[in-house]
């Protein structure tokens, strides 16, 4: 098994990290452990205590089978996923117990897998399902810069903008059929059912919606923005390459970096979708 960083806030690390908590399962073992720790808790008593959860009812209720049942799963599927994002290690006492994951300094994010929302487990899987890939994060992102609703292919355009380190006008259409098709089929239908964007096949419009429980800062990857900046500094005689006239050289820099600034009054100037 490998040793994860812990602090690591890539776009992979946060990948691992939102599918591990697309399943109630593990939300509730992660609980479970987060209660013991520092003490730790042991696997069979782990088992127990989730099976007690799982099936709602008291621990005292929960039969052998139930708990031999639960263990096996913790053992092959639930244990290894949350151990490879970091999130969860054992004591040499063989005692589960939480790593120092930067997860657990996200108050927001700490909050929904404890359960103190409103939001059903189902809702909530497809909620972390959703941000489980840095493509459907970065969509999110774009989308929250748009007062208006947008055609695929000005988000596609955006989205492998974004992922390629480059200007809008430098995407070649090659990419942009690519990252649209992806969109079309795979990431936007999946963001519509998750309530994390609004997406019309019919007419290719997509917008973004307000969750109630997404927070901004969970769509950042920072570890990713540790890239070569001088790719983006401006000579003396010329303005970022290809920032257009109304742009900063700011502005330009944080959307070549994928890390665009998310403002609830930025006007968008993309084509907006028409209407049949």
């Amino acid at each position: 098994m490998s040793n994860p960083d812990v602090s690591d806030r890539s776009a992979a690390s946060r990948d691992d990290l939102f599918d591990v908590l697309a399943t109630r399962d593990r939300r509730e073992l992660l609980r479970i452990v987060r209660n013991q720790t520092p003490a730790g808790i042991g696997k069979a008593d782990l088992a127990l205590e989730l099976a007690a959860v799982i099936d709602d009812k008291p621990a005292a209720a929960v039969t052998e089978d139930d708990r031999r049942r639960v263990l096996v799963d913790c053992h092959h599927r639930v244990l290894p996923a949350l151990f490879e994002a970091g999130l969860l290690t054992e004591t040499d006492d063989d005692r589960v117990v939480t790593t120092d994951h930067w997860a657990f300094d996200d108050d927001e994010l700490m909050a929904v897998v404890d359960g103190r929302s409103d939001t059903s487990e189902t809702d909530l899987d497809a909620l972390f399902e959703g941000l489980s890939d840095s493509r459907r994060r970065t969509v999110l992102t774009v989308l929250a810069n748009e007062s208006e609703p947008i055609t695929t292919e000005s988000l596609a355009r955006a989205v492998t903008a974004c992922e390629d380190g480059v200007t809008e006008r430098n995407v070649g259409e090659d990419r942009i059929l690519e990252v649209r098709t992806a969109l079309v089929h795979v990431h936007l239908p999946l963001l519509d059912d998750a309530g994390l964007v609004g997406y019309d096949a019919e007419t290719g419009s997509v917008s973004v919606v307000d969750h109630p429980l997404l927070c901004v800062e969970w769509l950042e990857d920072e570890a990713d923005a540790d890239v070569d900046d001088d790719r983006f500094v401006p000579s003396d005689d010329d303005s970022v390459s290809g920032a257009s006239s109304d742009e900063s050289d700011a502005e330009a820099r944080e959307r070549l970096q994928g890390r665009v600034i998310v403002s609830p009054t930025a006007q968008s100037r993309r084509p907006v979708a028409e209407d049949d």
